[in-house]
């Protein structure tokens, strides 16, 4: 009998858990999905209800209800909780009862008040290499390093021609507002939500404030010369975080804040371009657009280290499930 593996987490517009599913889908596995997010017609409808019944922990309920309906007819081997710590440990509570093996995975920074979730949880992993301190300091026992990767059924280089323009995707931040107007000379596409908050739009901006699906966003990697990547600083220690692998996967070339674990998958200068400085970064955006050879050339290094190194999904997938002793 094949394995049989229950995903959990919110879906988002960032796509991780749909990557996850995907990357564990290649395996030789069985693969269900539970979006704590999106519940049954039924229960979408006693949630309105409780709510303006002021109904304490209502949708909680509503969400163990299901999970529990779907573990007795699924019957899951493992249980990986994707954005852990988006996930009330309550759910966790209702795997570990039914003795399933759980895995928890985490891609932003976290304190003291996850320390709950410790008794539920049998391997955690964490896509930042600091986060493995941090994690064992609280009091994890089980901690495994685990970077974001790249969904090959969707981030792949589709030899499109690229406009002369370097791309961002994402949310607006004060941080990287200010990145943006240390480059308002620079030809850039920008989206992602809230951007109208900028300070001020340079004259060869393109705007969008709205979020795109994943889609786009693969077409937008495909149609660019180069990605800009500003990290959520408050949310990271040393992560290279999603974009990174998604844009490479695509024949982007990758201009990429400094961030420390940038060593375990690219090098720096050949396969990837980085900088530590606004004066840097608009060197090296320059030198982008003044050398489009030179951006090409470290988009395919990039790309050629990717496709040989195990940093899809499916690999991140057969990590954990080696890591559980789960034969495929």
């Amino acid at each position: 009998m094949q394995p049989k593996i229950l995903i959990i987490g919110k879906q988002n517009h960032l796509g991780w858990i749909e990557h996850t599913i995907q990357g564990f889908l290649q395996t030789n596995v069985t693969v269900e999905n539970f979006f704590i997010n999106k519940l049954t017609l039924k229960h979408t409808l006693l949630k309105g209800l409780y709510k303006n019944f002021h109904y304490e922990n209502g949708e909680l309920k509503l969400q163990i209800q299901e999970l529990e309906k779907k573990i007795k007819i699924f019957n899951p081997t493992l249980v990986i909780f994707v954005g852990a710590f988006f996930v009330p440990y309550e759910l966790f509570a209702v795997c570990k009862e039914k003795n399933i093996m759980t895995a928890g995975w985490v891609g932003d920074l976290f304190g003291e008040d996850k320390k709950q979730y410790i008794p539920f949880m049998d391997k955690l992993y964490v896509s930042d290499s600091a986060f493995i301190s941090v994690a064992k300091t609280l009091g994890f026992k089980e901690v495994h390093f685990l970077q974001f990767g790249y969904n090959p059924s969707l981030h792949v280089d589709l030899q499109l021609s690229r406009r002369n323009a370097i791309n961002f995707i994402g949310s607006y931040t004060n941080e990287r507002d200010l990145t943006f107007q240390a480059l308002s000379k620079s030809n850039f596409e920008i989206y992602g939500s809230r951007w109208e908050k900028l300070s001020q739009i340079g004259n060869t901006w393109q705007v969008e404030t709205k979020k795109i699906d994943q889609k786009k966003v693969a077409h937008i990697y495909n149609t660019t010369l180069a990605t800009l990547n500003v990290a959520q600083k408050n949310n990271i220690i040393h992560m290279v975080n999603m974009r990174t692998f998604e844009a490479i996967a695509c024949g982007s070339c990758m201009i990429n804040d400094n961030v420390k674990d940038l060593e375990f998958c690219f090098e720096p200068g050949k396969e990837i371009l980085v900088y530590r400085s606004f004066e840097e970064l608009e060197e090296l955006t320059c030198k982008v657009f003044q050398d489009s050879t030179y951006a090409k050339k470290i988009a395919q290094n990039g790309y050629q280290r990717i496709m040989r190194s195990q940093c899809s999904y499916k690999d991140r997938a057969l990590s954990i499930l080696q890591d559980f002793n789960i034969r495929t």
